[in-house]
């Protein structure tokens, strides 16, 4: 499963690819908290957006200080 979320997480989203550090930092945080809505991209970032005080510092670090990344 953890694989799943990672190649998810490589998607391209909006014309761009997450990069290998981000993926890195954000997989396992979006296996805890949003593995319901994998393969959805848009809806694992809005999880990961909803639930931004719960990530992992490095995660959280890619998601900038303001409310939405």
């Amino acid at each position: 499963m953890l694989a799943g979320a990672v190649t998810v997480l490589m998607w391209p989203h909006a014309g761009a690819a997450y990069t290998p550090e981000q993926r890195q930092a954000c997989a396992p945080d979006a296996m805890r908290l949003c593995f319901a809505h994998i393969p959805d991209v848009d809806r694992i970032k809005a999880c990961m957006i909803r639930n931004k005080s719960q990530l992992s510092p490095a995660c959280r670090a890619f998601f900038g200080s303001g409310p939405e990344a």
